[in-house]
């Protein structure tokens, strides 16, 4: 019922409103001429009453109470059709203001079209048109406001992204010309590289032709040390250079034999920095599957940090060590403790900036241990810096027996 009385229409109530009007008005008139009936029949039945009235006065009776009947009938129709009239004028006029208000806010998503009070009839609604058109208005003045911040960001947008779009094909020729300034600067290292190779091997060449008829020269030896230090860097630029462009195949190497040539290379580097090496052989086989210019990157770098910061006059130990888990390669020596032993695989740092050198060789290092799943171990205090790297069993497969 509840929900029924919620969902009402004017239509409804109109429709309701004649139906309880024409009800009253029947039982209204039922009752009026049920009494006028029973006045009637009292003096038809009194009997001392009839003997004193003629029958044609009898019928006369009956006549006007046929006519009072027909009166308040036609009276009761009358009231009815002014009430319902009535109703129907009020109901019209309710509807029209309704109606008005229903046309306001259909339209008031698309324009504002304000209320004229004198186009209603009740008070309560034009009190109403008043609360409506100063809302309308306010949405109205909120709009126009929204509208004109919308337009300035809209302006402020195009601006910044015209100037954005200024800075970006900046940007992009700045990044073409890096790109370009990179590119000549690889290409300089690669011909740079690929030049200094052959003085070198001249140098080392015509060295070993010299010791061979000479003998043996302090001089040439300090200079032989020189050239095999700058062949160290060299292959570390070729390394780099070439990292990204070439394939690194692996294949079976004799750790143990690998490590004592590298030895031998820089045994004479080594002699002239008034140091030495002991090289610890493994008891068992260390043959390890692994590429071998990378290898060289590892020991060859490992033997020359050593070289570099081993204090004065000591022993430089290296060793390589099998088992069933892998091979182990390590280096050991006095030097000054590393504070970090994490960081100095950073590229480009250095514990001791007066130090020769770029920092790289380490960082180098670490990217191919990365790659190859080598595991480093560092250990560093006062009296002992020892660098270990663990060749697992799964670098270890067809191998020669």
């Amino acid at each position: 019922m509840q929900r029924r009385l919620n969902s009402i229409s004017l239509r409804d109530l109109n429709f309701y409103t004649i139906v309880f009007i024409l009800f009253f008005t029947v039982i209204f008139s039922s009752l009026v001429i049920y009494d006028e009936y029973r006045e009637f029949a009292k003096i038809s039945n009194d009997s001392s009453f009839n003997m004193y009235i003629a029958e044609g006065q009898l019928h006369g009776l009956k006549g006007r109470l046929i006519k009072v009947m027909v009166e308040i009938a036609t009276l009761a129709l009358i009231l009815f059709g002014f009430i319902i009239g009535i109703s129907k004028i009020l109901n019209s006029m309710i509807a029209r203001d309704m109606e008005r208000f229903m046309k306001f806010f259909e339209s008031a998503h698309e324009k504002t079209e304000l209320i004229q009070p004198d186009e209603l009839y009740f008070n309560e609604f034009k009190r109403m048109s008043g609360y409506a058109n100063e809302m309308a208005q306010t949405i109205q003045e909120q709009k126009e406001s929204l509208q004109t911040l919308n337009a300035g960001l809209e302006e402020r947008v195009r601006f910044k992204t015209q100037a954005l779009q200024i800075k970006n094909d900046a940007l992009e020729e700045e990044q073409k010309f890096s790109r370009g300034l990179l590119e000549s600067h690889k290409q300089f290292i690669r011909y740079a590289i690929h030049e200094t190779h052959t003085p070198l091997s001249v140098i080392m060449a015509n060295i070993e032709l010299f010791s061979m008829n000479e003998g043996r020269n302090r001089y040439l030896a300090k200079i032989e040390a020189a050239v095999k230090n700058i062949f160290s860097i060299y292959d570390d630029l070729s390394y780099l250079v070439k990292k990204d462009q070439i394939e690194y195949p692996k294949k079976a190497i004799d750790l143990d034999e690998y490590v004592e040539k590298r030895l031998e290379f820089f045994d004479e580097v080594a002699h002239f920095s008034n140091l030495s090496f002991n090289y610890l052989r493994p008891e068992f086989p260390a043959w390890i599957q692994f590429n071998e210019t990378k290898l060289q990157r590892v020991i060859d770098n490992n033997l020359t940090n050593a070289i570099k910061y081993t204090k004065n006059g000591e022993e430089i130990r290296v060793g390589v060590e099998c088992d069933t888990q892998g091979c182990r390669f390590w280096v050991e020596s006095r030097s000054q403790k590393i504070h970090d032993p994490q960081k100095i695989f950073e590229a480009y740092y250095r514990e001791r900036k007066k130090t020769d050198g770029f920092g790289l060789g380490l960082s180098l290092v670490k990217s191919i241990c990365d790659e190859d799943g080598v595991e480093i171990t560092t250990l560093s205090d006062s009296e002992l810096t020892r660098f270990e790297y663990h060749f697992k069993k799964g670098n270890l497969e067809n191998t020669p027996s």
